[in-house]
C-alpha cells in the first residue's frame, strides 16, 4: 500500500482534486469527515472541547456547535492551535485504523491539517493544491456563504501557498479552470503511479 497526504489551502480546489485521485482508483479517507465523526455527541474529544472552550460551544441536543466555535478559532491563532492539540490524537487514531482496515493499493489522506497534525510523517508523498489568495478568497465566500471578513480570517489561520509548496513532493496550482486543474491532477496521478 502507498498512502498519499493532500493539503493545502482553503479554498484552492482540493475537493476536485480528490475526485480525480478517486477516479484514479485512490482509496480517499476523508479527514474532515474524521474531524467531525470524533467531535460527536458522546465522544471524549466533544467532552474535552466544552471542558476548555465553554459549554455554550455545545447546542441543546449535546452536539458541537461547529459554526460559533469556527468563529471563534478562526480569528484567534491560539485558540485554534488549542483545538487543534485536542482533537488530532483522536483523528490520527480513527485514521490509522482505516488504514490498517484497507486492503487498496494507493490510498489519499484528504487533511486539509495534513502537517500541523503530523499525519504527513506516514505519507509516501504529500500532493498540495494551492491557488492566487485572492481567487481562495472568493471561491470560499461562496462556497461558505462567508462575507468578505469571515473567509479573509479563516485564509488568515493558515499557511500561505509558499508553506505548502516547500513542503509538498506534488504541487497542483489552480488558478485556471476546472478542466485545467483536472489535467494537472491526472498528470500528477501518473506521476505518482510511474514512481510508487
Amino acid at each position: 500500500m502507498k498512502i498519499y497526504g493532500l493539503t493545502g489551502m482553503s479554498g484552492a480546489g482540493k475537493t476536485t482534486v480528490c475526485a480525480e485521485f478517486c477516479r484514479a482508483g485512490f482509496e480517499i479517507i476523508d479527514c474532515d469527515f474524521v474531524a467531525r465523526a470524533v467531535v460527536q455527541k458522546g465522544k471524549p474529544a466533544l467532552g474535552k472541547i466544552a471542558e476548555r472552550f465553554g459549554k455554550e460551544y455545545i447546542i441543546a441536543d449535546g452536539e458541537l456547535d461547529r459554526k460559533a466555535l469556527g468563529a471563534l478559532v478562526f480569528s484567534d491563532r491560539e485558540k485554534l492551535e488549542e483545538l487543534n492539540r485536542i482533537m488530532y490524537p483522536y483523528i490520527t487514531y480513527e485514521v490509522i485504523g482505516r488504514i490498517n482496515g484497507s486492503d487498496a493499493e494507493y490510498v489519499l489522506l484528504d487533511a486539509p491539517t495534513l502537517f500541523e497534525s503530523g499525519m504527513d510523517y506516514i505519507c509516501d508523498g504529500v500532493v498540495c493544491v494551492v491557488c492566487d489568495k485572492e481567487k481562495a478568497l472568493r471561491r470560499i465566500m461562496r462556497r461558505d456563504g462567508l462575507d468578505e471578513q469571515a473567509a479573509a480570517d479563516r485564509l488568515a489561520s493558515q499557511h500561505d501557498a509558499d508553506y505548502y509548496r516547500e513542503k509538498s513532493k506534488y504541487c497542483i496550482e489552480n488558478n485556471a479552470d476546472t478542466a485545467a486543474l483536472v489535467d494537472v491532477v491526472r498528470n500528477t496521478v501518473e506521476q505518482i503511479k510511474e514512481t510508487a
